[in-house]
């Protein structure tokens, strides 16, 4: 089987130079996303803040929005959330599984990064990449739940995953510029309400 990189992503390595040097950038375009908007950010912002040159950027991202993809999912993992595996068996019907909770947790201890980079300025990288994380997290979901009969349903569960996906995003941009004093909890239980309404 022939293993390909995504478009726009530079092959992995295990290089502790490597991982410095994308360890740098990724962190630059953090705190330069939790500054303000990232529509704003050039590639020369970038580099001056992680102090490397702009053919090093370009050693091993091809544009700024899979940098700041990368950066934001490495920023979650750090925090113990992972958007890779879901988590839909571990919780009760009616109350939000605890990945969920944590999700919202880790978005609220970070609003102002995630208000920046899910708005109206931010990100069509990053908001594309979580949304294939979560409608492949729902699909999975979806099955376990037993919500749909994948022989009968009208809907194929990968539709009706990505449609749900894009929910969740909606939800959590709304909280984040509109209502940023709800509580995470009840915006996990919001979002829970959302994916098992029948």
């Amino acid at each position: 089987m022939i293993r390909t990189q995504p478009i726009g992503r530079k092959p992995a390595s295990d290089d502790p130079r490597v991982l410095r040097s994308r360890g740098l950038l990724q962190d630059a375009i953090l705190e330069l996303g939790l500054e303000g908007p990232v529509d704003g950010i050039a590639i020369s912002d970038i580099t001056g803040r992680a102090g490397v040159s702009r053919s090093t950027f370009y050693d091993h991202y091809t544009d700024k929005e899979t940098l700041l993809a990368d950066a934001i999912e490495r920023h979650a993992l750090h925090a113990g959330i992972s958007l890779r595996e879901g988590g839909f068996g571990d919780g009760l019907p009616d109350q939000p599984p605890q990945f969920l909770i944590g999700y919202v947790q880790h978005i609220a201890d970070h609003a102002q990064l995630y208000r920046n980079v899910l708005g109206a300025h931010g990100s069509a990288a990053v908001h594309a990449r979580l949304a294939r994380r979560i409608a492949t997290i729902l699909a999975d979901g979806i099955a376990l739940l037993g919500e749909h009969a994948p022989a009968t349903a009208a809907v194929p569960i990968e539709v009706d995953a990505a449609a749900l996906a894009g929910a969740v995003l909606a939800v959590l941009t709304h909280w984040l510029e509109r209502l940023p004093d709800t509580p995470p909890a009840v915006v996990a239980a919001w979002i829970w309400e959302i994916l098992t309404r029948e």
